[in-house]
């Protein structure tokens, strides 16, 4: 039997549960640097992208919720090269996102997209500045690791594998994140 004393969904216990959620994020996460996708051209035939930059940058606080392959034998040699096999899954709050970095880019016209995202994108980059790596956005979830709590979700979970570099540019202004891009 559910607990009677919670009506499962009403706006007041929703904004409770995103409050805790986004205090644990600030308590225990960590402020990582977001990098969305600017598309500058696009083929309409597959819609594949053709070139990208990335220049706006956003502090967004996260909590790594999972790591993998950061110790030794992480790098995979594979018929194309080394690859490597290092994964980050980060938790970001889905309403810091929706309010502080979807207005700025609805203001600066998006990102080359028909419409601004509302969400991270699959692409986008994520710095992780204690490791000073860039991180590529591999996979966004929004159903978990908060599954309809309360008849809503709350979080996003980022899938991130390290960026790796082809002919993107990448000129944030942030010395940390340029100097290893530099042409």
């Amino acid at each position: 039997m559910l607990n009677p004393f919670f009506t499962q969904g009403t706006s007041n216990e929703q904004n409770l549960v995103q409050e805790l959620i986004d205090e644990h994020i600030r308590m225990h996460g960590i402020e990582f640097v977001y990098m969305p996708r600017y598309f500058v051209n696009r083929k309409t035939v597959m819609r594949e992208v053709t070139s990208s930059r990335f220049e706006k940058t956003f502090p967004l606080e996260g909590y790594i919720e999972n790591y993998q392959g950061f110790g030794d034998n992480h790098n995979l040699l594979t018929k194309f090269g080394v690859r490597s096999t290092a994964e980050m899954n980060i938790v970001i709050s889905q309403k810091r996102f929706e309010e502080y970095i979807t207005p700025i880019l609805k203001e600066n016209g998006g990102v080359g997209l028909d419409d601004t995202p509302v969400r991270p994108l699959e692409g986008d980059c994520i710095y992780f500045p204690l490791g000073d790596i860039l991180f590529e956005v591999k996979y966004v979830d929004h159903e978990s690791p908060s599954f309809y709590q309360l008849q809503e979700n709350y979080t996003y979970l980022l899938k991130c594998e390290p960026f790796e570099y082809e002919d993107e540019k990448i000129i944030t202004g942030i010395p940390e994140i340029d100097d290893d891009f530099k042409t």
